[in-house]
């Protein structure tokens, strides 16, 4: 954006022409606003201005083109982001403009902005004080984040009251629901990844109906020789991580496998015996915290035996019980 001062409309092209000459394959492109009247203001980037008895009036400005919408009141942020977009609408409209008449123009302008978005009396955030939380004494980046789906507000103030006043180490963060977006916008929904490798050893040994191409899983490895179990999880598809666990009970005996569970297992239970091993995947999740969840769930509630007892601790850590 650009403002250029000049007596007459001629004398403000002459900017345009001249680069224009610069320009001769028209690749800049130029968009003028010139004011429609002597007296009708100019519009520049948030405000319109216009001279006045020697003295530049100015107030807030948004534009026909641009589209009344902002953050709903209906959405899933926490009332004091709401406050804070509402009051900052008024503080810029309030700074935008020269005079109390035109501060009361803006402030219009705000108001229709925001009840086009839910806001059913806007002008009660504009001084709304929101109350300050104490932090205490505890340094926040020793905190650990805890992410919970945004419910309500009074469940987000009553979840965080409740960890203040216990002083646990946790800051809380909300995360909105499902939106439409998230439903629609997935084109083939239903297609599922197939695997193109001919007697594939992984698909050979899976259970379900799911492929090894699937990525983001938590999946369950059986011993066929004696029915003991190995329970974990992988972000990447099921036949990269499964594939390294059939290699190390293949080869128990190799030095760089000694510390894998399938490996130590075969070495402990079944010395020289070829392996046979099957696999199946127990959740599919892309997220990561929510996998080590499910993971934790399935190794508290499948107890398998080949899973070292340390990882086993170290995992169950995600539990909240």
């Amino acid at each position: 954006d650009a403002h250029i001062a000049a007596d007459n409309m001629e004398e403000a092209e002459n900017p345009f022409n001249i680069t224009s000459d610069q320009d001769p394959d028209r690749r800049i492109k130029w968009e003028a606003e010139p004011p429609q009247s002597d007296s009708a203001p100019t519009p520049l980037p948030g405000t319109s201005a216009r001279v006045v008895d020697d003295s530049i009036e100015h107030k807030l400005l948004r534009k026909s083109e641009k589209k009344n919408i902002t953050l709903h009141y209906m959405s899933h942020h926490p009332l004091k982001t709401k406050v804070a977009v509402a009051k900052n609408f008024y503080r810029v409209a309030e700074l935008s403009s020269s005079s109390a008449e035109l501060v009361e123009e803006s402030f219009q302008i705000v108001d229709r902005l925001l009840r086009c978005n839910g806001y059913k009396n806007p002008r009660k955030f504009k001084d709304t004080q929101l109350p300050k939380v104490g932090g205490g004494s505890r340094n926040k980046d020793d905190n650990v984040y805890l992410k919970l789906p945004y419910i309500s507000e009074k469940v987000s103030y009553e979840t965080s009251k409740f960890i203040r006043r216990c002083n646990l180490p946790i800051t809380t963060v909300f995360t909105p629901g499902t939106k439409l977006r998230d439903i629609f916008c997935d084109s083939r929904p239903y297609d599922k990844p197939e695997c193109n490798i001919s007697n594939c050893v992984i698909c050979d040994r899976l259970h379900d109906d799911n492929s090894c191409c699937v990525k983001g899983v938590v999946y369950c490895i059986t011993c066929n020789l004696c029915d003991q179990k190995y329970v974990g999880e992988t972000g990447r598809t099921a036949r990269q991580r499964l594939s390294e666990h059939l290699r190390y009970a293949n080869n128990p005996t190799r030095n760089s496998y000694s510390e894998e569970a399938l490996a130590i297992h075969y070495v402990t239970y079944h010395p020289g015996v070829p392996s046979d091993i099957s696999f199946n995947i127990l959740r599919k999740e892309s997220n990561l915290i929510k996998r080590k969840i499910m993971e934790s769930y399935f190794i508290n509630n499948l107890n398998p035996e080949i899973n070292n007892r340390d990882e086993c601790l170290s995992v169950k850590r995600f539990l909240i019980c």
